[in-house]
């Protein structure tokens, strides 16, 4: 028993000096993206100090080149919109209020905003993270979401033709999407 044990180890050294210089299998990198969902610090928000909306540096830098790479076609920004406004909306709200964001920018930086510059205040609004609030997570933690609703109402606000209270409340997400279309989103992008 013991000079099988002693050969056993000897085994299992021999295999995680093997593993060790091998490159990651597909399934040891599932598995480190699965335990990286679990992790104690939440993704960076626009309420993170890592965040820096406006800098190079910062993690929404690296956000908007993400969303910018996805929808860097006119058939992926429609599809997005469809997706966005379907009565089940299956779109990830941290890129659908990052394409927004980038819409507006895009809109100020070549002069396609309306006249009261509607659009550039609702951008710097998000910046100061007025559409963001703490919520308790599953351990009582208290993380940064989107407050939906809120965003909602403020994109209806400036829309050429607001929806009304019972759209606003039901498909608040159909309506940020309609910010995009505003916007002209499926045409010039973000």
């Amino acid at each position: 028993l013991a000079s099988n044990a002693v050969a056993w180890s000897a085994a299992a050294r021999h295999a995680v000096a093997w593993s060790a210089t091998r490159p990651p299998t597909r399934l040891a990198m599932q598995e480190d993206a699965l335990a990286s969902l679990f992790e104690d610090k939440p993704p960076a928000s626009w309420s993170s100090p890592e965040w820096q909306w406006g800098s190079a540096a910062g993690a929404a830098h690296e956000v908007a080149a993400r969303v910018r790479e996805d929808l860097n076609k006119p058939h992926r920004r429609s599809a997005f919109l469809t997706y966005a406004k379907a009565d089940e909306p299956a779109v990830d709200l941290v890129d659908l209020k990052m394409a927004l964001a980038l819409a507006c920018q895009r809109a100020r930086n070549y002069g396609c905003d309306e006249p009261d510059r509607r659009w550039e205040a609702l951008m710097e609004e998000m910046a100061a993270c007025k559409y963001e609030r703490m919520e308790e997570d599953a351990t009582g933690k208290a993380v940064p979401t989107i407050d939906v609703t809120a965003l909602a109402e403020a994109v209806n606000g400036r829309l050429p033709t607001p929806f009304g209270a019972a759209v606003l409340s039901e498909r608040p997400v159909s309506v940020i999407a309609e910010g995009l279309v505003a916007l002209d989103f499926v045409e010039k992008g973000c």
